[in-house]
């Protein structure tokens, strides 16, 4: 499948390494999820998961990133979570509804294949990771996390209507997105020597920061799922609806 990138490099694409480094940016996980991760309520942490050979298979179990993050390893299948969690009275630590701390960024999937390139215009991505042959996946960072649940289960409806997310994907305050430095397990995708296909993460400009406001209108998301109206109009929402000035702490 021809491979076509619309949305801009913020560089040229350097080697990928060896050793844990991946993709065509040389980039750890860690160093990715500190990037993505610079605001974060006090006394919560960013959630990874980490899960060997075919990722369907078995529970997910969540780990703080600040713990689990060292014991990844490049041939599984590593997630980080679009949302912090608090820790439970007991120290216990679960991505669940009812431990949200923050929801930090937006997760675009299947571009490339059911989401066309096209369909994001102009619009830079904070990172683009190819996770299968000629599918990606598309991390948007919001400016400042969104600490209201609701707020950012409106934000990530809004994505799913216009058809830039799995429609399956309607609980934004535990879904996982994948780490660069990672194998997609899935049997289908293995090559023909019976390897899984090894992440690349294609664009990094963890500087491209949103408000939800500035989503909204520069992908035009009240718009008809999988095209772009031929006019820009900044999609009625109301500032209350979306208050960007949420009480989020550097821990």
């Amino acid at each position: 499948m021809t491979r076509q990138i619309l949305t801009v490099f913020a560089s040229d694409p350097g080697k990928g390494g060896k050793g844990g480094k991946g993709g065509e940016f040389p980039i750890t996980n860690a160093e990715f999820i500190a990037s993505v991760f610079q605001q974060i309520p006090q006394g919560a942490f960013a959630a990874v998961c980490s899960k060997p050979g075919d990722p369907t298979l078995g529970g997910w179990i969540a780990t703080p990133a600040n713990q689990g993050i060292q014991s990844l390893s490049a041939n599984h299948n590593n997630y980080v979570g679009c949302s912090s969690f608090f820790p439970g009275d007991d120290g216990s630590f679960k991505a669940r509804k009812d431990r949200f701390a923050a929801f930090h960024f937006l997760m675009l999937d299947d571009i490339g294949t059911k989401v066309p390139f096209e369909r994001l215009g102009s619009f830079e991505l904070s990172w683009l990771i190819e996770t299968s042959p000629g599918n990606y996946q598309g991390g948007i960072i919001l400016a400042n996390p969104i600490s209201d649940a609701a707020g950012a289960v409106r934000l990530l409806t809004a994505v799913i209507d216009a058809g830039l997310c799995d429609p399956g994907a309607a609980g934004p305050l535990s879904r996982w997105a994948r780490l660069p430095v990672a194998v997609n397990g899935k049997p289908k995708h293995k090559d023909n020597l019976g390897e899984p296909f090894h992440c690349c993460l294609t664009e990094w400009r963890p500087e491209k920061r949103y408000t939800p406001h500035e989503i909204l209108a520069r992908l035009e998301l009240e718009r008809a799922p999988g095209r772009r109206p031929k006019h820009s109009k900044t999609p009625s929402v109301k500032r209350s609806e979306w208050d960007d000035a949420h009480d989020v702490l550097m821990p």
